[in-house]
């Protein structure tokens, strides 16, 4: 095998695994089909309302009549403090919505003409509030309470500055409260959005995709997943990014409960929490990034929640490496720079014997022809081509060849590869990262695709540096067909894995020249 062919069984194996780590982060999930919007209309959200026939139906409890002091359905409660812009509805004490108020990221989908409402969090289940909310100052915050004449209240504590808010509901009817709601539809929610409960170690999730539709593989046995089993801490991915993949999701929404909840009732979907006996029950609410020193504030089994994808791991170490680096240099773009370059003289060893190997291959390709030219009359002829094989073997043996010598670099750089790239969709600290010039968010593409363009331009460089062994027709398609899949491909990743890959590439370039400067042929033992 010589190197050209190593070559595009690295191109080959990286597309198997690229559609590997697509179907493995739930990026294959194709949309569901429209249901009309009305299915809610007018409902209040603690309330089961109609669902569309491609919903999943659940036996829907008997209507509680709205008291003439209710506020609508659509009547809502706005409220923010430094870090936060909160809105609830009215009617049940439902949070709707929650905006970063830093750069105005809104956390949870608002609905459309297309799509079912998001039912939001909390909110008290066949309970209508009476009147307006009462918000009044308390020691380091204010304070939001629903209240109606049959006893009920709900009240959420906001602090001055922050992303956590207490939680309080007092009845004396033992009415449960709603922590997190299964969705009517799953276009209420981003396709590949996320629901989970966490453990002290460990972290139980699902996209809501998973459990609200069939499978793609549900012809040979596949089914919808369960909500995770339920513990004191559930959450959902949050924070909708604007002009990215629906996959991202930068912030969570996290409850701590004081008591555990119930998963998925026959009557209220989701998990909610009954009352102590007392009839009161607390919890705290975080609804912030996804960043390891602000959750691990928040406890730290919540760490977890930072998704880094099926190399974990990996991706996990190797952002501590870039983070390390990026404290002395107070740029995340040089800090990958940088990260590239040290991962490139880390492989430069195994790097040094693929380009000698190559060059090496090139010394010994005439010996290699003229042995598969003697045994070309023996046409398909298996045993002979056993012995062609068992021969060139040797003679590649007596060179001190190894035609797969040329893989080990290739295949260690694509866990690499990939966990940088769940690293740059998953750690908030790289979101809106500015480089140079016009990349201002390493976590977003390239907006003039410059990079994915000189990316290409070097693979191409490279392959016309590279020695020339090998069938002319496979090295020319290899020159121009990789680099142009591969610029497509990066026109479409963050601009930081783009940033990775040129200055890995370019580092090559230079290794490659320099090998080929100073390599000396050796004699062919024949």
């Amino acid at each position: 095998m010589n190197a050209n062919k190593n070559t595009l069984l690295f191109v080959v194996l990286s597309m198997a695994l690229l559609g590997l780590y697509y179907l493995l982060m739930g990026r294959a999930t194709p949309p569901p089909p429209k249901a009309p919007p009305a299915a809610v209309a007018q409902a209040p959200a603690s309330v089961p309302a109609p669902v569309a026939a491609s919903a999943p139906v659940a036996s829907t409890p008997s209507a509680v009549k709205a008291p003439s002091t209710a506020p609508g359905p659509d009547a809502r409660l706005e409220l923010e403090n430094a870090t936060l812009k909160l809105a609830w509805r009215k009617q049940d004490g439902t949070l709707v919505q929650a905006h970063w108020k830093a750069d105005g990221t809104s956390f949870f989908p608002e609905g459309g003409n297309d799509s079912l409402p998001f039912l939001g969090l909390g909110g008290a289940i066949d309970t209508y509030f009476e009147g307006e909310p009462e918000v009044r100052p308390v020691a380091g915050g204010r304070e939001v309470v629903f209240r109606n004449s049959l006893g009920d209240q709900l009240a959420y504590r906001v602090p001055d500055a922050g992303d956590v808010l207490d939680v309080k509901w007092s009845t004396q009817r033992g009415t449960h409260l709603f922590l997190v709601r299964k969705p009517l539809d799953v276009r209420s929610v981003a396709a590949a959005a996320r629901v989970f409960t966490l453990q002290d170690k460990g972290v139980e999730a699902h996209t809501w995709a998973s459990i609200m539709k069939d499978p793609w593989y549900s012809f040979v046995g596949g089914k919808k997943k369960p909500l995770p089993q339920a513990t004191t801490r559930v959450g959902i991915d949050a924070g909708i990014e604007k002009n990215r993949p629906a996959q991202t999701f930068y912030f969570a929404a996290i409850w701590e409960s004081s008591r555990m909840p119930e998963r998925d009732t026959e009557r209220f979907p989701g998990y909610h929490v009954a009352p102590a006996s007392d009839g009161t029950f607390t919890a705290r609410l975080y609804l912030g990034p996804k960043q390891a020193e602000q959750l691990a504030a928040f406890g730290q089994p919540y760490t977890q929640v930072v998704d880094f994808g099926f190399f974990g791991m990996i991706a996990k170490f190797l952002f501590w490496i870039v983070r390390t680096i990026q404290r002395v240099i107070p740029n995340w773009g040089w800090a990958i720079v940088v990260f590239s370059i040290l991962l490139r003289l880390a492989l430069w060893p195994l790097n040094t014997k693929t380009i000698t190997s190559m060059l090496r291959m090139k010394d010994l390709e005439p010996h290699q022809k003229a042995l598969q030219a003697k045994y070309e009359k023996y046409g398909s002829d298996m045993q002979k081509k056993a012995e062609m094989q068992k021969e060139l073997m040797a003679f590649y043996k007596k060179n001190g060849y190894n035609p797969m010598g040329g893989c080990l670099p290739m295949l260690l750089q694509m866990p690499v590869f990939f966990a940088l790239w769940s690293a740059l969709n998953a750690v908030f600290e790289l979101r809106h990262a500015p480089f140079i010039f016009w990349i201002q968010d390493l976590s977003a593409r390239d907006p003039f695709f410059v990079l994915p363009v000189l990316l290409g331009a070097s693979m191409v460089a490279q392959s016309a540096m590279t020695p020339a062994a090998g069938d002319p027709m496979q090295r020319k398609m290899m020159m121009w067909l990789m680099p142009a899949m591969m610029v497509f491909f990066f026109a479409q990743t963050p601009a930081g894995l783009c940033v990775y890959y040129l200055t890995f590439s370019l580092v090559h370039m230079a290794q490659t020249w320099w090998i080929m400067r100073t390599y000396k042929s050796q004699p062919v033992v024949l």
